[in-house]
Parts: C-alpha cells; sequence; structure tokens
C-alpha cells in the first residue's frame, strides 16, 4: 500500500518523438498509437524522467506557466499524459492527480492557451497500412497485388505469387 509519504515520481514511457512547432508528436510503438502533445503538455512529458515529484516539474517550470508555485497545471497535465498512455504505470494515485475543472477553478487567470493538451490517433501496422491485395484476392489489374501479378485461376482473376 502506498503511503502518504511517497511522492508521485510520473515516469514517461520510451516512444519517438518529433517536435513539430510548438508541438510534440509522440508514438508508442508497442500499441501503434501516435500522441499530439501541446506546448504545455510537452513541457511536462520531457520532465518526466522518474526522478521528480510533481512539485519539482512545477517548479522547474514555473517561470513557463506562470502559476506562482501553484502545480495545478502539472497535476492535470500528468493526469491527461497517464490516460493517454504516455507515463509508465508505477504506482499512480489518480487521487493526486487534478480534474480540468479542478485546476480552473484554482487558477481562473490561465490562458487557455496553457491547458495541456494530448491528442491520441490510432496508427496502423505497415502491413495494415499496405494498399495492394494478398495473394489470392479477387483482382483487375497488376497494380492492386502486393506480388504485383494478376492472373486467372480457374474462373476468377486473383494474385498470384
Amino acid at each position: 500500500m502506498k503511503e502518504q509519504t511517497d511522492p508521485l515520481k510520473p515516469k514517461r514511457i520510451k516512444a519517438l518523438t518529433r517536435k513539430c512547432d510548438d508541438e510534440l508528436l509522440v508514438y508508442d510503438e508497442r500499441r501503434h498509437k501516435a500522441h499530439c502533445l501541446n506546448k504545455t503538455a510537452a513541457m511536462v512529458w520531457r520532465e518526466c524522467t522518474g526522478d521528480c515529484t510533481v512539485p519539482e516539474i512545477s517548479k522547474k517550470l514555473d517561470t513557463d506557466f506562470q502559476s506562482g508555485g501553484d502545480d495545478s497545471l502539472v497535476r492535470l497535465a500528468v493526469a491527461r499524459l497517464y490516460r493517454a498512455g504516455l507515463l509508465e504505470k508505477s504506482g499512480m494515485v489518480h487521487a493526486e492527480l487534478l480534474s480540468r475543472r479542478e485546476v480552473l477553478n484554482r487558477a481562473r487567470a490561465i490562458a487557455m492557451v496553457a491547458i495541456p493538451l494530448v491528442t491520441t490517433m490510432l496508427v496502423p501496422t505497415p502491413a495494415r497500412a499496405a494498399s495492394c491485395f494478398p495473394l489470392s484476392h479477387l483482382c483487375n489489374s497488376n497494380t492492386q497485388c502486393c506480388s504485383g501479378h494478376c492472373g486467372v485461376l480457374g474462373i476468377n482473376t486473383v494474385c498470384l505469387p
């Protein structure tokens, strides 16, 4: 059982990342999901190394968030990152995390740009993304077949090896 003195130390998963303007694209290879993090969520995700608590992350990012020492914005970001599967499941305590409503009630002056946003999309595996027909599939031309060969088999034209 987790004690109250044990602080929440979020740790990000291993994933491929690409910076795109102010956003960060994160690809989870295990679950084939891509996530787009806005600037606020990206800054929090980069700090989630498993070494820092939420208040420590908040202090590091205080100049960017201008939160006046309130860690509710970081807690909201951690909650959203956790729900998106971008943080490891190592004793995350949901009671320690805040909802968007609680954050807005605490910090009414925060601009909407600062609210952490995590958008998730499903990415097909390379095999599913193929745009050609497999062997023995009905076809009309060679370009439809992955093998590049559409031929007659019995009375049908199918993809042949």
